[in-house]
């Protein structure tokens, strides 16, 4: 209930920053404080575990970047205030969210965590902006995350000569005709299973990556 609090609060005031439920920072604080290492999956998981609901992974492209916006956007905020409470600086990125120590927080740490080639500025400021957690649509959010699976990878897929549609469409397992949105949807939905941070094997990923452009060619 806390989390959805927050999404009211953020949809009907622009200007005013939601505030973090003392329930969500708690939890946080215990997971991170011991210096343990998630994924972002990974913690988005364990919250949902403890009642977290509005972390739930889905498959459809807008709930998952509200999941994803809103957990980045409150980390975020949650690293600001705790730097000034002297309690550490957070490291966060869909591969590594940590609590690092004041004395060990070193610009390299935090520098190399960046997605998409933006520095950790850009980053941050993408996601300390929550009007985008508001105003952003499903049509951007399929383009925002054909592009990160795309970079997040970081697999180069092969020239469309080594792979056959027929192939293509198996490895994506479309059962019908072609379209963006059938090969969009199959991507995403196998992404989930076979991408290296959901514990894939990169050689299936990239053939997914490789099949998804082999048959948007067709389009």
């Amino acid at each position: 209930m806390a989390l959805l609090f927050i999404i009211t609060i953020m949809t009907q005031n622009h200007n005013a920053n939601p505030a973090i439920p003392d329930a969500l920072e708690q939890a946080l604080w215990q997971l991170l404080s011991s210096g343990a290492c998630y994924k972002e999956y990974d913690l988005m998981r364990i919250l949902v575990e403890r009642g977290f609901e509005q972390f739930t992974p889905s498959l459809e492209p807008l709930e998952l970047f509200r999941a994803h916006f809103l957990l980045f956007h409150l980390l975020y905020r949650l690293q600001d205030k705790w730097i000034k409470e002297e309690k550490g600086t957070l490291a966060i990125h869909s591969l590594e969210i940590r609590l690092l120590s004041m004395d060990n927080a070193s610009n390299n740490d935090l520098t190399n965590l960046a997605d998409f080639g933006e520095t950790p500025e850009e980053v941050k400021d993408y996601y300390l902006d929550y009007e985008k957690f508001i105003k952003t649509q499903e049509k951007e959010v399929i383009e925002l995350l054909d592009s990160f699976w795309q970079s997040f990878g970081k697999l180069p897929t092969m020239p469309s000569s080594h792979i056959s549609i027929e192939e293509s469409i198996s490895i994506l397992q479309i059962d019908g005709g072609l379209s963006i949105e059938t090969i969009n949807r199959q991507f995403r939905k196998l992404s989930q299973i076979h991408h290296p941070d959901k514990g894939g094997e990169p050689e299936a990923f990239r053939k997914l990556c490789e099949a998804r452009d082999r048959l948007k060619m067709e389009i």
